[in-house]
């Protein structure tokens, strides 16, 4: 399978470098009901590879569980795998805000617009749904780290933007985990959650990730799973879990 790429700018509201949406669409015909669309946090990251994954398996769907599908990688116009807008476009606003150390050892960079990237992933919806036909009924969404953080703020807000969430060790540690506690009061979800993360006691990773996991299993209409690893790292749980998140993900209705 190989895919015709087109690629699209809109404008971040605050830094120079714009926000670059590559839609990658198979060549081939799509199915009667349309494609299925997988968004992708962190495109410069990630995009290739869930190209690249999404290629190959869809070859032996029969056997895979993974189907031809549009891949839409949302990053930037910059080489930077992790540029530091993402702090801003993947947290929520707080007023008071508490956080350790940032990584370099610099500030952290401005957070808190979460609100507006939600309004970007409506707008790159609609921008597909005017390209090409695809099937309303198989939207996923990926998002690793803060992208996590970003897709279970949408769980709390506006979990029917997505009907598929691949939640990849999120960032729920943040701002003394702000997000997680607003998560654990969510009472009705309808959408299929799949949620991996490695095995670290550092922020409280495994366990956070872990505590959101049992509130959501707990829920009516529930369908979720959970995947862990004692030998994978915040980075390497991505490559080593997308294969059973999408075959879990893409054979849920």
């Amino acid at each position: 399978m190989s895919y015709t790429h087109v690629v699209k700018t809109i404008r971040h509201p605050l830094w120079e470098n714009a926000y670059r949406i590559t839609i990658a669409i198979p060549k081939e015909r799509a199915p009667e009901e349309g494609y299925p669309v997988l968004y992708v946090l962190d495109g410069n990251a990630y995009g290739v590879l869930f190209e690249n994954v999404v290629a190959l398996q869809s070859l032996h769907t029969e056997s895979t569980g993974v189907s031809l599908s549009v891949i839409v990688s949302i990053g930037y116009e910059q080489e930077d795998i992790f540029p530091p807008q993402r702090v801003y476009d993947f947290t929520p606003k707080s007023e008071v805000i508490n956080l350790p150390e940032y990584p370099p050892g610099a500030p952290w960079p401005i957070s808190g617009g979460a609100e507006h990237f939600l309004e970007l992933l409506k707008e790159v919806k609609e921008i597909v749904r005017q390209m090409l036909d695809m099937n309303d009924e198989q939207q996923l969404i990926f998002g690793h780290s803060l992208g996590g953080l970003l897709l279970v703020q949408t769980l709390v807000r506006e979990p029917q933007l997505f009907s598929h969430y691949y939640i990849c060790s999120p960032s729920l540690w943040w701002n003394q985990e702000q997000v997680l506690q607003e998560a654990l009061q969510i009472s009705q979800v309808e959408c299929a959650i799949f949620i991996a993360v490695e095995q670290e006691v550092k922020h409280r990773m495994y366990e956070n990730a872990r505590s959101l996991f049992c509130h959501l299993e707990s829920l009516p209409l529930q369908s979720v799973q959970f995947h862990t690893s004692p030998h994978e790292n915040h980075l390497s749980i991505v490559p080593t879990s997308i294969s059973q998140a999408l075959r879990f993900l893409m054979n849920k209705k």
